[in-house]
């Protein structure tokens, strides 16, 4: 009998022990599979993956729209301010103007310098200036003026060399300025008969010429106002016909900013087979 109680507690230890023993095995903390597993937190497809932009390492990616001292080419001056030093916000989601210097000027615009840009054509550098206006408007009981800048980014090789513009807009209702959508500026081709395209909340519009002389060549800024309907759609009220009959005035904005009186002293083109 006490050889049988014996042989049954010498049992139990050993069943106990090797319990014991399955708990120290490899599932612990210190598993390589576990908390220092170099598939997880070091993990090159993880926190660290270099597809991710990352703010402050001098190169604008993502969303990014500057990085550090990276600006993307950006200065007060294309930026609408008459000078100063741009920087780039913490979050480099936008830039800081705190010292840029240059108050609106006009109708509330911040009125920038105009400057001569180098473009390639065709392989060849080309120089083409700013092409920026402000204008009057007026229609459906709306008044108010207009400020674009159109920058030279691109050229198109038609008979010549020709200007590609990338555009701002703005327009200014009883003191208060809100961007224009759409934009829109064209050289005119080789006459110069420019124009000038954009959308309002009140519609789709463009300065264009209602008088045009020799060779179909407009004579003098753009004049007249037509109504479309739609961004880049068909006229549906020419102002722009030999009676103009929705006048603006356009002044091109010179090399030291400043631009011509808003005074309508329109006249026809010489050559103009509709002048009197």
């Amino acid at each position: 009998m006490k050889r049988s109680i014996l042989f049954a507690l010498l049992l139990l230890t050993v069943v106990l022990a090797a319990c014991d023993d399955d708990d120290k095995k490899t599932n612990n903390t210190n598993n390589v599979n576990n908390v220092n597993n170099v598939n997880n937190t070091n993990n090159a497809n993880n926190t660290n993956n270099a597809n991710n932009a990352v703010c402050g390492d001098g190169v604008v990616s993502g969303a990014e729209v500057c990085d550090s001292v990276e600006l993307g080419g950006a200065t007060c001056v294309t930026l609408g301010y008459e000078a100063g030093a741009l920087a780039c916000a913490a979050d480099c989601l936008a830039f800081d103007t705190t010292d840029c210097t240059g108050g609106a000027g006009p109708f509330g615009f911040t009125i920038r310098l105009p400057r001569t840009r180098t473009v390639d054509c065709d392989g060849t550098p080309t120089n083409f200036t700013d092409a920026d206006h402000v204008c009057t408007f007026d229609h459906g009981g709306v008044t108010g003026h207009v400020y674009f800048q159109a920058t030279p980014t691109a050229c198109e090789m038609l008979f010549y060399e020709m200007p590609v513009y990338t555009n701002q807009a703005w327009i200014s209702l009883s003191g208060v300025v809100t961007p224009l959508t759409g934009p829109y500026y064209d050289f005119g081709g080789g006459h110069h008969n420019d124009s000038f395209a954009f959308t309002h909340v009140s519609g789709s519009y463009k300065y264009y010429h209602s008088s045009f002389g020799w060779g179909w060549r407009a004579c003098a800024p753009m004049d007249c106002l037509q109504v479309l309907d739609g961004p880049g759609g068909a006229v549906t009220e020419d102002g722009c016909t030999a009676e103009r009959t929705l006048p603006v005035v356009c002044r091109p904005i010179l090399e030291d900013g400043t631009f011509g009186e808003l005074v309508d002293d329109f006249e026809k083109c010489p050559g103009d087979p509709n002048a009197k």
